[in-house]
């Protein structure tokens, strides 16, 4: 069975609330999480009653790959506010499957302080990439973003060469399986340093953009994921973009 990339396979120690959790060896999978709501809310990530982050996620924010026992796990994302005592997401007995990752990513709007936020779950295949490649992915989550049309322009080139993801529209509230796997998919490209573009779609309009770097050590490589975000609560449309590894 193939290890997860990047994620060390030593002897883990959680420490939180009062807790430890020790495991070992290859026994653990992997989450990151990702704050694209536009409401604002700061959250931090709790796994079993014990807090993962050590730095509470703001608007755009998000943790590298934090290291999950597998089996059934209670997932809450929480305020970081006590006063105001509001679990924005709660997902109990959430299955992690061993020597397997996923990405969560909160969105939507908050009507009040004590309203739910929306939760999509990534599936996140990781493989051995060769140097000079990344692979990277898109997620529409903007609530009131229109169709669109993402470019990855490689500016690490002359002439910028491209690839285009066509006709992406909001995920919506409860995206299918199908609309999941579709999301969740990784797209290999040349390595270089980029600037992502969303354009209304089949039209050059764009609308907002961003741009990444991928090197590591002089070398292109790593996964990404880009998602949108923004159209609501005053925040304008926006992009943003985490390296998933290394």
């Amino acid at each position: 069975m193939r290890k997860l990339l990047g994620i060390s396979i030593s002897t883990l120690l959680f420490i939180g609330c009062g807790k430890n959790i020790d495991y070992s060896g290859a026994d653990f999978s992997a989450a990151t999480f990702i704050n694209a709501s536009p409401s604002n809310p700061i959250f931090n990530v709790i796994v079993d009653d014990i807090s993962q982050t050590a730095t509470s996620l703001i608007f755009r924010a998000s943790t590298q790959y934090l290291n999950i026992k597998p089996g059934a796990r209670n997932i809450v994302l929480r305020s970081n506010n006590p006063a105001l005592k509001v679990d924005y997401v709660t997902l109990p007995g959430e299955n992690f499957e061993n020597n397997k990752a996923a990405t969560f990513i909160a969105y939507d709007t908050l009507l009040t302080t004590t309203s739910k936020l929306r939760i999509v779950r990534l599936k996140d295949t990781l493989t051995a990439l060769p140097d000079g490649q990344i692979k990277v992915r898109f997620v529409p989550v903007a609530v009131n973003a229109p169709a669109v049309d993402v470019t990855f322009l490689r500016t690490t080139v002359t002439p910028n060469d491209s690839v285009t993801i066509f006709n992406q529209s909001y995920v919506g509230g409860t995206p299918t399986a199908a609309r999941i796997n579709e999301v969740s998919r990784f797209l290999q490209i040349p390595g270089g340093n980029y600037t992502i573009k969303q354009k209304i779609a089949g039209t050059q309009t764009v609308l907002t953009s961003n741009a990444i770097i991928t090197t590591v050590g002089g070398i292109f490589k790593g996964y990404f994921t880009a998602y949108s975000t923004g159209t609501a609560q005053g925040q304008p449309l926006s992009i943003g973009v985490i390296r998933q590894l290394p």
